[in-house]
């Protein structure tokens, strides 16, 4: 009974009319609606199960200054010097951002970035803001802005001295996420222009403050403790290795279905696996060439 129902469900055979069950519309359409229904079933998976809904990070700040710096070296911009203040501000900024749930470079309230550099104490001539969310390693995020036109243009603008870097893990809208806020700025002198800020039109860079550090040790001590309780999944990664499986397998029904077609010389009224293959082919490629990251 077993072989039959194999038979049925994924070769072409005179059970099913020569068409593997699974190739039928009926159950592609089921398999589509698994897929969506994990995919909204996921926000809801950590009440359910021992399991952290988010993305881990290998993110310094160190690092991320270091290749801001190279990039900059690599087209003659001056390098930026760690400021205190505007460390403090990106800290600040990362926090209002987990604390008010949201990810823009303009708070809900209407709090801009400016605010954050005044309220630290930085005076600044110029000024500018780079977001990036969800990166796992310190040279994604600064590829992710090297990629972009206008976060590029801000990162190496040599009107900038200073620099601030915030890399803040914590839960935004029911994800845990890590959040990189980088500010730019330089300081107000005496001969000074009208202060004058730029926000890129994608993402945000983040400084982690000095004063922060033994805070963040004391916190990353708990997050040590509860990563030993919780296992820890990204939606992102998550998400695409759902997707992979059932392309892949569809993928390899189809591929069946046209070999033992060919080998036994089944005639078919109709056929379209070839180019469902190709379809799913297509697929498989962009889901391969994904990546997680959000920069603004």
């Amino acid at each position: 009974m077993v072989t039959a129902l194999l038979l049925s469900l994924l070769f072409p055979h005179e059970i099913n009319n020569h068409r593997a069950r699974l190739l039928q519309p009926l159950f592609v359409a089921l398999s589509i609606l698994m897929f969506l229904g994990t995919q909204l079933a996921l926000p809801f998976l950590p009440r359910l199960t021992p399991i952290v809904l988010g993305y881990s990070s290998n993110i310094t700040p160190d690092r991320i200054i270091e290749l801001v710096n190279k990039e900059r070296a690599a087209t003659g911009a001056p390098v930026l010097n760690v400021d205190t203040l505007l460390t403090q501000a990106a800290v600040s900024k990362a926090s209002d951002m987990l604390t008010k749930g949201y990810w823009a470079h303009v708070a809900p309230d209407g709090t801009d970035p400016w605010y954050f550099f005044t309220n630290s104490g930085y005076q600044y001539r110029y000024a500018g803001e780079n977001l990036a969310r969800d990166f796992s390693t310190p040279d994604a995020v600064v590829s992710a802005w090297m990629a972009s036109p206008s976060h590029r243009d801000n990162l190496l603008a040599p009107r900038y001295e200073d620099i601030g870097i915030a890399v803040v893990e914590g839960d935004l809208k029911g994800v845990k996420t890590t959040i990189v806020v980088q500010l730019l700025g330089r300081k107000l002198g005496t001969l000074a222009a009208p202060p004058a800020g730029t926000v890129p039109e994608s993402s945000a860079v983040s400084t982690v403050p000095l004063s922060a550090k033994i805070a963040g040790l004391k916190e990353e001590a708990r997050n040590i403790l509860i990563a030993d309780k919780l296992r820890f999944i990204s939606p992102f990664t998550a998400s695409s290795r759902i997707a992979l499986f059932l392309v892949s397998f569809f993928l390899a029904v189809f591929t069946l279905d046209i070999i033992i077609v060919h080998q036994r010389r089944i005639a078919r009224r109709s056929s379209h696996s070839a180019a469902h293959l190709v379809f799913l082919g297509m697929i498989l490629i962009v889901i391969l060439a994904s990546k997680a990251g959000l920069v603004l």
